[in-house]
């Protein structure tokens, strides 16, 4: 479960980008910088209740976290990502108000991070 998992692992993304810690630091400012729009569109869709749509955006969402080493946020959208047409109305909304608190922490580890830097 997410609760387990660490926010953000530098180790790990370096790892995954090669050893380039730049490129993993560049790779984390990009999708900390896109992850408002995200939100904005995954909470649009569920809205809409949109699941073709809402899958399209998780997909992404899910890519894009292979390169920036947050296993918790990974854990909570692969799930969705995965189960997201086998998911109760109840059980997505409880998901992607997961999402959205991953994102919040990971936003500010980033920021925590930053300034330890």
């Amino acid at each position: 479960m997410s609760d387990t998992l660490s926010v953000l692992d530098q180790n790990l993304a370096i790892q995954v980008v090669s050893g380039n810690k730049k490129l993993a630091d560049d790779l984390l400012v990009m999708l900390i910088k896109e992850l408002p729009e995200y939100t904005q569109d995954i909470q649009e869709e569920l809205q809409n209740n949109n699941r073709e749509e809402l899958r399209k955006i998780i997909h992404k969402l899910h890519g894009g976290l292979r390169y920036v080493g947050a296993p918790a946020l990974m854990d909570i959208v692969s799930r969705t990502d995965i189960e997201l047409f086998e998911l109760s109305d109840e059980q997505l909304k409880l998901n992607i108000t997961r999402i959205y608190q991953e994102i919040d922490r990971l936003i500010k580890e980033e920021k925590y991070s930053k300034t330890q830097s």
